[in-house]
């Protein structure tokens, strides 16, 4: 992450935003995306839909995904991202952000999702073909998701979510399987191979989780998503911190995701076990990471 991106992420983690009450957040989208002429518009519940780029005759696009609430109260002043030393997954203290106001009060930095919203804004920079839908009131129930407009859909080969807390990653979203990592073709044998690579090369490890819900809980009739795991930890309180590494590891996974995935269209095979597949999953990263 460059020292221009890394500022958007605090400008964005800076702008207040909840459920019902998110035009701030939606006028900042807009107007970034007119800014870097990129297409893009809002609907009648204020969900934002973005495209860059062409595909090809054969081609789907890849589709970024992050919504624009947070289930912390507006207080009227902007939200002050401070770096301090906080724990991550491992109990390893890191540099984080955490929200305070102008009082020095903790109020909440909205991570969730606001992380997301800033990784996908940096994938529009650095892609030359991409998709972004940022739906509303996810944290009332994915409201937003559930009015997505169909039709923007019918060009999209997969979805990624960047809302997936700490280290985890949702192979399940309210009971509905995301993606299949046995499925020889689809996206989650990419998905998982690349978690599995990141463990490795980054001294790190992951976990695939089932979830209660996220936005692509509605988009995964269409196709096979992907929730990704953004660094957040304590969210839905005031003391929620973003671990910046993680954060930024995040990014580094979308883009790897969407370059090895490509201009495919995936809809993933559905699996009769997937409580075994999250045991393997997880038995192979701690191999991976030594501890077994």
């Amino acid at each position: 992450m460059t020292q221009t991106e890394y500022n958007l992420l605090l400008d964005v983690l800076a702008i207040e935003t909840c459920s019902r009450e998110e035009d701030q957040l939606i006028e900042f989208l807009l107007a970034f995306f007119e800014k870097h002429q990129i297409r893009a518009w809002r609907d009648e519940i204020g969900n934002v839909y973005a495209e860059k780029g062409e595909v090809g005759t054969y081609q789907k696009y890849p589709l970024v995904v992050a919504h624009t609430d947070t289930v912390h109260r507006i207080h009227g002043k902007k939200i002050i991202p401070k770096k301090l030393l906080l724990p991550n997954y491992a109990g390893e203290l890191k540099p984080a952000l955490k929200g305070f106001d102008a009082t020095d009060n903790p109020v909440g930095l909205g991570a969730d999702c606001k992380v997301g919203i800033a990784n996908c804004l940096i994938l529009f920079l650095r892609q030359p073909v991409l998709k972004g839908f940022f739906p509303v009131q996810e944290e009332i129930g994915a409201r937003g998701a559930e009015k997505v407009d169909v039709a923007f859909l019918t060009n999209v080969g997969y979805a990624i979510e960047f809302d997936s807390p700490a280290n985890t990653s949702s192979i399940t979203l309210g009971n509905k399987l995301m993606f299949n990592p046995e499925d020889e073709n689809g996206l989650g044998r990419i998905w998982t191979g690349l978690l599995l690579e990141f463990s490795e090369n980054r001294e790190t490890e992951f976990t695939l989780e089932q979830h209660s819900y996220t936005d692509i809980v509605k988009l995964r009739p269409h196709f096979s998503c992907i929730n990704v795991p953004v660094g957040y930890y304590l969210y839905h309180t005031t003391d929620e911190y973003l671990v910046e590494e993680e954060a930024f590891m995040a990014l580094d996974l979308g883009e790897e995701l969407i370059k090895r995935a490509g201009y495919r269209y995936y809809n993933d095979e559905p699996h009769p076990r997937v409580n075994r597949l999250i045991i393997q999953f997880n038995l192979n990263t701690m191999e991976i990471t030594g501890e077994l």
